[in-house]
């Protein structure tokens, strides 16, 4: 059995780190709720980064890696009855997943405070920039400012430059917190499961990312001179990516002890003379072969087409074939799959009110006519 099994998930998560988390927590076997506004939809419904403004979908990738698995529903929680409504759902779930800024829920009157008063039992988990509490707790924040505050940006790029943040794209702080996130809700839930009642969880962001660069900062402050080298980085007699003769990268470290080995090699050439002259396969296959770690620097069409060889469950296929993004780990004696695709808005609005929250065919229709839910057209029969 999976460890989620049984459980009940409300995902007021947007854009990366509330939904990623959310949709790990239905990798581990739990029943996912996104919820979503008709006035306010998750952002990543239009995340067009490198893509033509034209190219407009309810279901880009993006959108797409961190809602699969999930059930859709529509609700306005600004609106009273939207807000009675959500609260039905908190009554008969297990777990809450947000992760907007700072005082959102408390100025749509669904604090802690009052989920727990609807749910004693309730784990609400809120995942954010700053945490809580703290100076800063409501300032926005990005990727990149936490990458910034937190120190990472300070540890990458090359020497003499500026520092270098991820990229909405990568997005790092937000990946890596959806995994942690999942493992401290999964805690909270077992501990539930023995009696100890439910929980508000506090996950900062910031906090993880100074955590990831934590062995830096303890150099640093120990007086040692760490600063960003680009891909060259001390003990390595040599680490690059150099370009080889049929137009691709070679990624490659050399130790100190391979001087003599990566000398007899070479000959009277560079490394990069040397490897320009050879197809990447050729290359890489001589260097390994005398014990030099090397591989090839590989674009997303590339990593793709190596599947079942360089990755196996961090892609997933939807029934109909099309790729998602999968898992980190996998379980042995009951694999994690992705049963469905991510929802359009409302998908599934009518089904969930009426299975999770009891209510009625008119009682819906009345909803739906002021504008409380929205419903999926494809839904409205």
């Amino acid at each position: 059995m999976k460890p989620l099994a049984g459980c009940r998930v409300l995902d007021l998560g947007i854009i990366t780190a509330g939904a990623a988390t959310a949709a790990v927590l239905a990798d581990f076997g739990a029943e996912v709720i996104k919820v979503e506004s008709p006035s306010y939809r998750d952002p990543f419904r239009r995340w067009l980064s490198n893509r033509p403004d034209d190219a407009v979908e309810d279901l880009p990738p993006f959108f797409r890696a961190t809602n699969r698995g999930k059930a859709g529903l529509s609700v306005d929680l600004k609106h009273p009855r939207g807000r009675e409504v959500f609260l039905r759902l908190v009554a008969r779930s297990d777990i809450v997943v947000e992760n907007f800024r700072r005082g959102v829920l408390a100025k749509l009157q669904l604090d802690y405070a009052t989920l727990r008063a609807t749910n004693p039992n309730l784990i609400l988990a809120s995942i954010s920039s700053q945490g809580e509490s703290g100076p800063e707790a409501r300032y926005v924040s990005y990727g990149s400012t936490l990458e910034a505050v937190g120190g990472l940006a300070w540890t990458t790029g090359y020497a003499g430059g500026a520092p270098t943040v991820s990229g909405v794209d990568l997005n790092y702080p937000d990946q890596v917190v959806a995994l942690f996130a999942s493992a401290m809700i999964v805690t909270a839930w077992r501990a539930r499961q023995q009696g100890k009642g439910g929980a508000h969880l506090d996950l900062s962001q910031r906090e993880l990312t100074g955590y990831l660069s934590g062995e830096a900062f303890v150099a640093a402050g120990a007086g040692l001179d760490v600063r960003p080298s680009g891909n060259a980085q001390a003990p390595h007699f040599l680490q690059d990516c150099f370009r080889t003769a049929d137009g691709k990268w070679l990624a490659m470290t050399v130790e100190p002890a391979q001087r003599a080995t990566l000398a007899a090699l070479l000959g009277i050439d560079t490394i990069g003379e040397w490897v320009a002259l050879r197809p990447l396969e050729e290359a890489q296959r001589v260097l390994n072969a005398n014990g030099i770690a090397a591989a090839a620097a590989l674009n997303g069409r590339q990593v793709l087409e190596r599947e079942g060889q360089v990755w196996k469950d961090a892609l997933q296929r939807l029934p109909d074939g099309t790729l998602v993004k999968g898992f980190a780990m996998q379980f042995e004696r009951e694999p994690m799959t992705v049963a469905r695709d991510a929802p359009v808005v409302g998908a599934d609005t009518v089904e969930v009110l009426q299975r999770v929250a009891g209510l009625s065919t008119r009682e819906i229709d009345d909803l739906a006519a002021e504008g409380v839910i929205e419903i999926a057209a494809r839904k409205r029969c």
